[in-house]
């Protein structure tokens, strides 16, 4: 049986957030985006996950510590490095339809934006 995938959470450590995290975030965000998948990536801190999520997505050290509060959702340890394997991989997989599932993202969706002053970032 396979577990639709709803949401992805690269997560850190509240203490910390480096800048590689920023950048697993963003090429997990864009390869998912790319895929056209209907699946919310979201940057939150480990000691704040949200409600629902099946895909946990952490630095390597943090993976034990992930484990403890990743509810049931799937503990996949990544690296800046590693990253677009990594999302790759996941894609490739809910592709197959095997064991993970997401629905086509819709084109008329609403798109979030977040605007700071006067760009859009």
């Amino acid at each position: 049986m396979s577990t639709r995938v709803r949401t992805v959470v690269c997560a850190y450590s509240r203490e910390e957030l480096p800048t590689a995290w920023l950048q697993v975030f963003h090429r997990v965000e864009r390869a998912f985006a790319r895929a056209k998948l209907d699946v919310q990536v979201r940057l939150d801190p480990l000691e704040d996950l949200p409600e629902s999520f099946e895909v946990l997505v952490v630095p390597a050290r943090l993976r034990g510590r992930a484990a403890e509060l990743a509810r049931g959702a799937r503990v996949v340890p990544a690296s800046r490095e590693s990253a677009s394997g990594v999302a790759a991989a996941l894609i490739a997989e809910i592709e197959r339809g095997d064991t993970l599932r997401a629905g086509a993202a819709r084109p008329d969706a609403p798109r979030a934006v977040l605007v700071r002053g006067l760009r859009e970032l």
